[in-house]
């Protein structure tokens, strides 16, 4: 497969009702078969979801990807957008063209892959656990034995560091091979964002052959 374009962006969630004339200023320059992803995405507008409004959360992962879009040269007209069986937003007409949003508490990431047989994944996650017990008994559900111990014998900050990394890791890959509970496969691009006073952990899931 040849070499992918990746490019990706993240923010900061704000804007308020705003937010709902910007997704709809952007609905026109898209294809009527994106009609159903815009209803939705406006749908859930004043509407409170666990951790707090999604719309704007997923307003701003959406005008992410429209920048990304137009920064790299796509027509947005000739994309058809539509939800998966798993409610994720995806590309249905075009196999170069592939896109990831995630959204986390206050931060919104968008990472968009161009080349033959586009794949990517991302995911972020805030900070909010931080006692190391606690981690550890989170750990369980995912990480393996091998993993526990290191994670185990890791000091503080980097216990913290270590658990986050690997979270955001597997919630990136299962986004982009959409399997669950499947070996971590492929290239992996982590990170940390800092803003507004919270601490924000990243990752993107790439093709192993992705250089």
């Amino acid at each position: 497969m040849a070499e992918l374009k990746i490019d990706w962006s993240a923010c900061v969630v704000s804007g308020g009702a705003e937010l709902i004339n910007r997704v709809e200023a952007a609905r026109g320059e898209y294809s009527a078969v994106c009609a159903e992803y815009f209803d939705y995405l406006v749908s859930k507008a004043g509407k409170t979801g666990v951790h707090g409004d999604r719309f704007e959360e997923s307003a701003c992962g959406f005008l992410l990807l429209d920048n990304l879009l137009k920064k790299n040269g796509i027509d947005r007209r000739e994309l058809a957008i539509a939800r998966d069986a798993g409610g994720r937003p995806c590309v249905i007409n075009r196999s170069d063209i592939d896109f990831s949003i995630s959204h986390s508490e206050g931060a919104a990431l968008c990472c968009i892959a161009v080349g033959a047989d586009a794949s990517v994944g991302a995911d972020i996650q805030r900070v909010r656990e931080t006692d190391p017990g606690r981690i550890e008994e989170l750990a369980k559900a995912f990480m393996e034995q091998r993993e526990l111990h290191m994670l185990h014998i890791a000091g503080g900050a980097e216990k913290i560091s270590m658990f986050y990394r690997e979270w955001t890791r597997r919630e990136s890959c299962f986004k982009r091979c959409g399997q669950d509970e499947l070996p971590l496969s492929g290239i992996f691009r982590t990170g940390i964002i800092s803003a507004c006073g919270e601490t924000y952990h990243y990752s993107i899931s790439l093709p192993e052959n992705d250089d």
